[in-house]
């Protein structure tokens, strides 16, 4: 038993460690690709995955020396998993950043 929970443990440092590392290429205009988000490519975003990369590209937008005006109105993971599954699928992502596209510019953005 013990063997396995240092496995975990391991395998899920290992697993945050690339998440830091694939965060660090993350564009700070337009939309961020799954690919991006799914840091693992298992197919799925965790919340852990998602708030990694919103966290980095906040970071990335404030280091470029850009303001960052709809940082704040970044979508949280409960919104974006719709159907509360705990995960966000490529499909749950795209419905959410359309949505963003269209209300951009219009004084429209939802407030999340």
């Amino acid at each position: 038993m013990r063997s396995i929970v240092i496995t975990a443990i391991i395998i899920g440092v290992f697993s945050l460690i690339a998440s830091v590392v694939h965060a660090q290429n993350v564009q700070t205009r337009g939309p961020v690709s799954f690919a991006t988000y799914d840091t693992d490519n298992n197919g799925i975003v965790t919340e852990q995955e998602y708030n990694i990369i919103r966290e980095q590209r906040q970071t990335a937008v404030k280091a470029s020396g850009r303001m960052g005006h709809g940082m704040a109105n970044a979508p949280a993971f409960y919104t974006v998993d719709t159907n509360k599954d705990g995960q966000v699928s490529e499909q749950e992502l795209q419905v959410i950043q359309e949505q963003q596209q269209a209300n951009r510019g219009t004084g429209r953005g939802k407030k999340w």
